[in-house]
């Protein structure tokens, strides 16, 4: 019984080493942008806004039926949509964040249905997904905040 004295002692410091460590209180979920989240979202939004702005472009090729330039646009400028756009998602507030990545889910849906609407010539289904992308892309852009 001796010799196990020693170790007891050893075993009940490592406990109450483990127990201080690891009882601090619980990490608080931000509920409001701290300046650092609001410099990584405003180091973000602008590549995703650019994206945004260039939505006109792919609705006249869609009206022209310039099937060739719709799939060039989809797969080229609008092919950086998936990294900026969950780029900036990352950067958003918890509760806002899945919300956010539906949304952008769901862009990404409408953009491959909108590239097989234009590889098979079907204006309308085209024109209805572009749409159904512009308008959820238009919703993700409203969960991020602005600046002056």
């Amino acid at each position: 019984m001796g010799r196990f004295r020693p170790l007891l002692g050893i075993l009940l410091a490592v406990v109450a080493s483990c127990l201080v460590a690891c009882g601090g209180p619980a990490a608080k979920i931000p509920t409001t942008y701290t300046p650092e989240l609001l410099q990584q979202v405003e180091l973000y939004t602008p590549a995703v806004a650019e994206l945004r702005d260039r939505f006109p472009e792919l609705q006249s090729y869609i009206q022209k039926k310039d099937w060739v330039n719709v799939q060039s646009f989809i797969h080229g400028p609008m092919g950086e949509m998936r990294t900026r756009v969950n780029r900036l998602a990352g950067t958003l507030l918890i509760k806002d964040k899945p919300q956010a990545q539906s949304l952008a889910k769901e862009i990404y849906t409408h953009l491959e249905r909108l590239d097989e609407a234009a590889a098979n010539n079907q204006q309308v289904i085209a024109g209805q997904e572009y749409r159904n992308a512009l308008d959820d892309f238009d919703s993700f852009l409203s969960l991020v905040p602005t600046f002056q």
